[in-house]
Formats: C-alpha cells, sequence, structure tokens
C-alpha cells in the first residue's frame, strides 16, 4: 500500500453539514466517511456544546473553526452532522452554510415506523450500556413490548420533526443532495458513490464502525409486534410495519 497522500489548498476543500433526524443511519454513515482519507466527518458538534450548557454564539463559533481549514490540509472534504433540533440560532448558522458555499447532505428515512421503534431500542441500549449505537453484538438487546400511546406520541413528533428539517434544508436554497437509510441499506456501495461524488472525493474502501441495532424485521423486535401493528391498519403507516430490506 502506497503511503504518499494529497495535500489540499485551503480554497480546494468542500464544506459540507450532513443534516438528519435521529436514527436514520447518520452515525453509521460518519464512520463510512471517516474512514475515507480525504473526509473529515465531525459528529454533533452542536448538541455536545448543548450538553455542557453553551449557547448559540458557542455553536456558531464551532462552525466557524470547522469551516477554517489550514492553508494546506490533508482533507478535500470538511463537515459535521447535525439534527435541526440543536440548532439555536438557525438564521446565523444559515449565513455560515452560505458564507462557506456548503453542501447540503440531508438524510431521512422512509419508515417512520422503523424510525420510533429504532428510537426507544437506542434508549434501552443507552439505559443498558452507556451507548447510544450498538459496536458489538454482545450488548444487543433482546425483544421488547412497546408502549402504544408512547409509541404513538413519538410518531407525531417523529413527523413534526421530519418536516421541520425539510423546511430548513429547503430555505438554505444550497448545493444538496437527499438521501434516505433505506437506500443505505440495500446498496452501500452506490449509497456512497453518489456521496462521494457529491463531496468532489474519488472512491475508496471505507468501513464502519457501528452494527445494525433493530433488526429490519419488526416481528422479531417487538414481542406485542400485532397488537401494535392493528392501531395502525388502514393507514399510510400499515405497510410501513411489514417492510424487511433485502441487500443488493
Amino acid at each position: 500500500m502506497s503511503l504518499f497522500r494529497y495535500y489540499y489548498h485551503r480554497s480546494q476543500v468542500n464544506k459540507f453539514i450532513l443534516l438528519f433526524v435521529e436514527r436514520s443511519g447518520s452515525t453509521y454513515l460518519v464512520t463510512l466517511l471517516n474512514s475515507h482519507p480525504d473526509i473529515l466527518a465531525l459528529r454533533e458538534e452542536f448538541s455536545a456544546l448543548r450538553l455542557i450548557g453553551k449557547g448559540a454564539a458557542e455553536q456558531l463559533e464551532r462552525a466557524r473553526q470547522i469551516y477554517s481549514p489550514p492553508v494546506i490540509g490533508p482533507y478535500k472534504a470538511i463537515g459535521f452532522k447535525s439534527k435541526r433540533v440543536d440548532i439555536l440560532d438557525a438564521e446565523g448558522f444559515s449565513n455560515i452554510l452560505h458564507e462557506n458555499k456548503c453542501r447540503v447532505i440531508q438524510l431521512m428515512r422512509r419508515n417512520s415506523v422503523k424510525a420510533v421503534i429504532s428510537t426507544i431500542n437506542a434508549d434501552r441500549l443507552y439505559q443498558a450500556s452507556g451507548k447510544w449505537n450498538l459496536l458489538t453484538e454482545d450488548d444487543r438487546m433482546p425483544p421488547f413490548e412497546v408502549d402504544i400511546d408512547r409509541f404513538d406520541k413519538m410518531l407525531q413528533e417523529r413527523l413534526r420533526w421530519d418536516d421541520e428539517m425539510q423546511a430548513f434544508c429547503d430555505q438554505l436554497n444550497l448545493p444538496k443532495i437527499t438521501l434516505y437509510y433505506e437506500d443505505l441499506l440495500e446498496d452501500k456501495e452506490g449509497f456512497l458513490r453518489r456521496v462521494f461524488s457529491f463531496l468532489g472525493v474519488k472512491p475508496k474502501p471505507v468501513t464502519e464502525k457501528t452494527i445494525k441495532h433493530t433488526r429490519d424485521n419488526l416481528r422479531e423486535v417487538l414481542t406485542n409486534f400485532d397488537e401494535l401493528r392493528a392501531r395502525y391498519i388502514g393507514t399510510p403507516y400499515e405497510i410501513m410495519f411489514d417492510e424487511v430490506i433485502v441487500k443488493s
């Protein structure tokens, strides 16, 4: 393997923001991107600042730092990910994105039912292990019974978050690629080719660090699957319960 690597002038660097709603595969995607030698993909910088009591000003300053790479550096693409709900000054952040001619990766999930179940399951994992994402099969949580009323409230909240992120992405009016988690599961190589092309980097082998925690067949996840599904018969969500993705 060659030890030679390219270095890039600041003017050559493509800056990006990955916008997502929780449990859409963002951590999985970021670990893949970060294993590419020409990409620096940071995690939830804004959320981390909020957790230690920092406000909008600190978020904007952090964004300016990220989007101010060295004059000569090893990365062709630099960015980070954020949920819309963690952006405390949307207008100020929008201005920074425009100043830096950022590219927008909008990561979504078509199956809202599975997104909510994944959120609940991730909380179970965190309570048991202190981790939000599955790194080893030893930590995989067993099937569980979901509270139906809680699920319904979380489903409505999920739909609202999706709408808020869509509105924010639309008003940015920046170069954007819209991606879906389901497509990443079905065809990882094709999905990544699109992302690499959008970020202006050459395709290279990449590896992930996280494992899919919530199994795709919800009958293997929920002990009260039939009861929960029955609540949504005749709605657009009915078909989401039965979806099982086949990888190419």
